[in-house]
């Protein structure tokens, strides 16, 4: 880096930060922790440069750094190379920039934090006080934070206009990708009162009090915990926003057979086969195909629409539709505040509408006339997260019975419960496969994907490398700094293998201080260049401890089927290969010849080196 700004950062770290956790309102994990100067007034250079050494234990949270204006400014200052120097993964981290109406950020200070955003790194405008003044802020940085003043949700009680302000700048903000943040969340009321205009996370007392891992740091109010405590929380990982949403919509048939005309007790059976039938799924888009089914079964209408409720962009979107006249919601993305569907969402009451056209809410489907029509809406709800919406149409004024409610809202609830339990076993399924400690898959990935990626190789012709990368000397880390900063080099590999693999490449914690790296569709100048890149990473990262200067580390190359017929064989000359490197002096790339036999030296089972 090399600039005098940034030499001065480093060396003026302390005292401290405490870290302000971000709460989701919803199902309390937490998005990320604020960085606040520890003790207050600790000049800005000081703050940042405590913050990042911090940031080894927060990931893969969001960790939001406060940058002055007058640091952006300086012509001799690098945060972005900062943050290399510190191996923080940038998608990672957010540079919060201060709101002021009254004052314009100027030109130059708005491109250099949009290159901050061209670099990776996520951006936050706080103390947003009237997010209908500083709309222009907003949509030239276009911020994935917008923190609000505390004054605003203050204002929320018994206020109308101050709702309908902030329910429209929810939407705002959202159609930019961004998300709000409610400051002073201090009471169950207000977090409800704001959680039901759409505010998806919040800061505050009633959530969380800012966390401290140095005790003479702390003030009162802060609460004192171990680094280790950072990697114990669950967290909301923002890369994985709408990874549930982006498969195709697809029509769905209406049921051909005929409606069964069921008395009480045949519901009932109908209500345990469909539960069973919905509780034995775990793909949540197959799980609304079959309510959708089975409601056809028992119940004639026109159009149906299962919605899933994105509350990262606070819109409606379509999962499984049915019926003509449904088809202009393939591509419609709708607020969770709006028409009749966003109307029954925000009450949280099934509700049976006998002519849409009439209610204060109704809106029309894209392409479609407005036809007299009937609606049920159902809040798809399982304990305390609302999922969704089911709405089911009929071509007639008041053509659905209380008893068509009832029995909707039935097959609603169990629909949501079946929903909710396919999520958290996807969840759980997710987490079986992944290492805890760095975010990465684990052997057990490894063990179930192995043979499908040497498959697809086989029937495409295209080659798969194989990296085996192993930390050099990090027994000694363990030695001399204790298993924490061990744990942290980890992480930073960890984030340095995400930064170089691409989308389509797999990155596994084979064991211990050992990493193997998948990459498809790749030949052995491919996997070279990786590797090359992986050794430039992690020369960037900071040394541990004092005592060791640098992290390094060895890596085999090999690449199927070249180097064997079997996906197993590969990585076991991969392995060798990587020992031959560290025979060779460790820091280093080597390559296994074709021929195992080739490989100089015994056999590296015989005595593991580190």
């Amino acid at each position: 880096m090399g600039s005098a700004a940034t030499d001065r950062a480093e060396q003026a770290r302390g005292p401290g930060v405490a870290l302000q956790p971000v709460i989701d309102l919803i199902d309390r994990v937490d998005l990320g922790y604020e960085a606040l100067p520890r003790p207050a007034g600790l000049a800005p250079l000081s703050v940042i440069a405590a913050a990042l050494t911090l940031s080894q234990h927060t990931g893969p949270a969001v960790l939001l750094v406060p940058l002055h204006r007058d640091i952006l400014t300086a012509a001799d200052f690098d945060v972005a190379a900062l943050a290399r120097r510190h191996a923080v993964n940038p998608a990672e981290l957010a540079w919060m920039i201060q709101s002021e109406v009254e004052t314009d950020l100027g030109d130059a200070v708005v491109r250099r934090l949009l290159e901050l955003r061209d670099r990776g790194f996520l951006l936050a405008v706080d103390g947003v006080l009237a997010p209908a003044l500083d709309r222009r802020l907003i949509a030239d940085l276009r911020p994935d934070f917008v923190f609000l003043d505390p004054a605003v949700p203050a204002r929320l009680h018994e206020n109308e206009v101050a709702k309908a302000h902030l329910a429209a700048a929810v939407v705002f903000v959202a159609r930019l990708g961004g998300r709000i943040v409610a400051r002073g969340i201090d009471s169950k009321a207000t977090a409800s009162a704001v959680a039901d205009l759409g505010v998806q996370y919040g800061v505050g007392p009633h959530l969380a009090h800012p966390l401290v891992v140095e005790p003479e740091l702390a003030e009162p109010m802060d609460e004192v915990v171990p680094v280790a405590w950072f990697q114990r929380r669950e967290v909301r990982v923002l890369r994985e926003r709408g990874d549930t949403l982006r498969a195709p919509i697809e029509m769905t048939p209406l049921p051909v057979a005929g409606v069964a005309a069921l008395d009480d007790r045949s519901f009932a059976r109908f209500l345990v086969d469909a539960a069973r039938t919905l509780q034995a799924e775990h793909d949540p888009k197959r799980i609304l195909e079959i309510a959708a089914e089975r409601l056809g079964r028992v119940m004639a209408f026109d159009r149906l629409a299962f919605f899933e409720a994105d509350w990262e962009r606070h819109r409606f979107r379509p999962r499984v539709l049915a019926g003509a006249g449904t088809e202009g919601l393939i591509d419609m993305e709708v607020s969770l505040n709006d028409g009749i569907t966003g109307w029954a969402f925000g009450r949280g009451q099934p509700y049976r509408c006998a002519d849409t056209d009439s209610h204060p809410a109704a809106s029309t489907i894209p392409g479609t006339l407005r036809e007299p029509e009937s609606l049920l809406a159902i809040p798809l709800v399982a304990g305390d997260q609302r999922l969704g919406m089911l709405d089911v149409w009929r071509d007639s004024l008041d053509a659905f019975t209380e008893e068509d409610l009832e029995r909707c809202t039935l097959l609603g609830f169990i629909t949501a419960a079946a929903w909710s339990n396919a999520q958290m076993y996807g969840e759980l399924e997710r987490r079986a496969l992944t290492d805890a400690l760095t975010g990465l898959f684990n052997i057990r990935w490894w063990r179930d994907m192995g043979p499908r990626v040497m498959s697809q190789s086989l029937r495409t012709g295209a080659g798969v490398g194989i990296l085996l990368l192993d930390l050099d000397h990090f027994k000694q880390v363990n030695d001399s700094a204790g298993h924490a900063a061990g744990d942290s080099v980890l992480r930073a590999v960890a984030r340095a293998i995400r930064r170089v693999v691409r989308d389509s490449d797999y990155a596994v914690r084979y064991g211990g201080e050992e990493f193997l790296i998948v990459l498809t569709n790749s030949n052995v100048e491919g996997a070279m260049r990786v590797a090359q890149a992986f050794q430039t990473a992690i020369a960037e990262l900071r040394a541990p401890t004092s005592e060791i200067e640098r992290v390094t580390a060895s890596i085999g190359v090999a690449v199927f089927p070249d180097h064997g017929p079997e996906l197993d064989d590969v990585v076991a000359a991969a392995d060798l290969a990587m020992y031959q490197a560290k025979r060779e002096g460790r820091d280093r790339i080597a390559v296994a010849p074709i021929s195992l036999r080739e490989l100089p030296g015994d056999d590296p089972s015989d005595g593991r080196l580190s």
